[in-house]
């Protein structure tokens, strides 16, 4: 090998890449590709060169300067014979294909009219449709050939490819040699668009709790992925993006958050292949009033999504649906009573170990009893506490309903609630009072009772 350095054959291509723009950011993802970025990352700091390899024999170098902000390299020494070369290659991870190529790409060498057998090529590897080698840029000093030094990005979309190439060689012939000047070729970035066409794949999704009584909707499920893998589960709102949360470690996230495109990144395959027992929970605090589709996704590093439940959350409480029917729901109305007949009592004086009956309807603003909607049942006892005696009690067709007392509580308040949602706040209440009676008097259980009249007393 030449005596001299790496760094003394690279410096002039290091300094001439430092000032080269950034190549253009590839078009926005989510259409099933994802961007590899090498050397720098979109906002232009040093970043690794993962996914390419190198390689290289005795008289030229495949060097790596990126860390320290300079470029990776070919480069032949001085006075390189036939056969001698360097190389930088991809492989498009498993499940994807390369889509493009965007590369900011120097050479030094190749100006003038001296022959030189160098030559340089960007060679895309098992290219559909028959999976040949095809050269999508090639430079060779030779005849005086190729006169000038390389300076412009270079682009190459539309490419279906399992490997891209970048190569520095001198002839074929162990005759031949390479002279003065050192030829290189640097590359300051390169850019990767991988095409990946599966969508995610998921597996014993389940709504775990609907949040009729939490106020909070879980789903959980199990996903796959091949290619990129499992970006991002996202929740989206009546159709519209509300929150997404990452799947995978500190190499899935977006290499750039402020540009708009969220789907690059540093490594080939950034993200998680699988993941299991995964839960996404939404409150129904976090939404405006009002029935909602709640929708939960799962998205890869290419933007492929795949379903993992639409449900309405909260519901509708009674024979609406979403829409405008919420609106007849909003102004439903409780009506309840005390026994039966026609007249309706909201107060009840009831004999101690006998059972008392509440019944009512949920009504519109019409009137119109609203059949399938669900109330709630509080008990308020002599001290003021409040207790939830029965949920979801649900009303027949017409709105009815009817509630029977047990005959074992004491004089108290009965609270009916109606939600227009659930879960949600409540839009209709109504409160009837029950008198128990003992032995002439009014009856409260011992627990119930004052404290002064507690002393004495005798368990019923």
């Amino acid at each position: 090998m030449h005596p001299r350095s790496s760094a003394a054959l690279l410096g002039g291509a290091i300094a001439t890449c430092a000032l080269a723009a950034l190549v253009p950011a590839p078009a926005l993802a989510a259409d099933g590709t994802y961007a590899v970025y090498a050397c720098k990352g979109p906002t232009g700091a040093p970043v690794g060169v993962a996914g390419w390899s190198p390689a290289a024999t005795s008289e030229a170098q495949a060097t790596n300067g990126c860390s320290g902000g300079g470029p990776f390299a070919v480069a032949l020494n001085a006075n390189a014979h036939g056969g001698q070369g360097g190389q930088w290659s991809f492989a498009a991870p498993a499940g994807t294909r390369i889509a493009g190529l965007t590369a900011l790409r120097v050479s030094q060498g190749f100006a003038g009219t001296a022959n030189n057998s160098a030559t340089y090529a960007i060679t895309a590897t098992g290219s559909a449709p028959d999976g040949n080698r095809k050269d999508l840029e090639r430079c060779v000093k030779d005849g005086d050939a190729c006169q000038t030094e390389l300076t412009a990005p270079v682009s190459k979309p539309g490419l279906d490819a399992a490997g891209v190439t970048i190569g520095l060689t001198c002839g074929l012939s162990a005759f031949e040699v390479c002279p003065n000047p050192p030829t290189t070729v640097s590359i300051g970035q390169a850019v990767v668009s991988l095409k990946d066409d599966a969508k995610p794949v998921v597996g014993n999704n389940a709504i775990l709790d609907e949040g009729e009584t939490s106020g909070t909707l879980a789903v959980r499920f199990d996903a796959t992925d091949q290619g990129g893998g499992l970006y991002r589960v996202n929740t989206l709102v009546d159709g519209q993006p509300f929150a997404s949360e990452g799947l995978g470690g500190a190499d899935c996230v977006d290499a750039n958050p402020a540009d708009g495109d969220a789907h690059q990144f540093l490594v080939p395959q950034p993200c998680a292949a699988a993941v299991a027992g995964r839960e996404v929970r939404v409150a129904y605090g976090q939404l405006p009033p009002g029935p909602h589709t709640v929708q939960t996704e799962v998205e890869d590093a290419a933007g492929n999504t795949q379903a993992v439940s639409a449900v309405q959350f909260p519901k509708v409480n009674g024979d609406g649906g979403p829409g405008s029917d919420y609106e007849r729901l909003r102004h439903a109305r409780i009506r309840a009573w005390f026994g039966s007949g026609k007249k309706h009592p909201r107060k009840a004086d009831v004999p101690y170990g006998e059972r008392s009956v509440i019944r009512g309807k949920v009504v519109d603003r019409r009137g119109k009893g609203i059949a399938g909607a669900r109330l709630d049942v509080y008990h308020v006892t002599r001290g003021g506490r409040r207790t939830l005696a029965k949920t979801g009690l649900k009303t027949r067709k017409q709105g009815l309903f009817t509630y029977i007392v047990s005959k074992k509580v004491d004089t108290r308040k009965i609270d009916l609630t109606y939600r227009a949602t659930r879960p949600g706040p409540v839009t209709s209440d109504l409160r009837l009072s029950l008198r128990v009676v003992r032995k002439g008097k009014t009856f409260y259980l011992k627990q119930n009772r004052p404290k002064a009249a507690r002393k004495g007393a005798r368990r019923p």
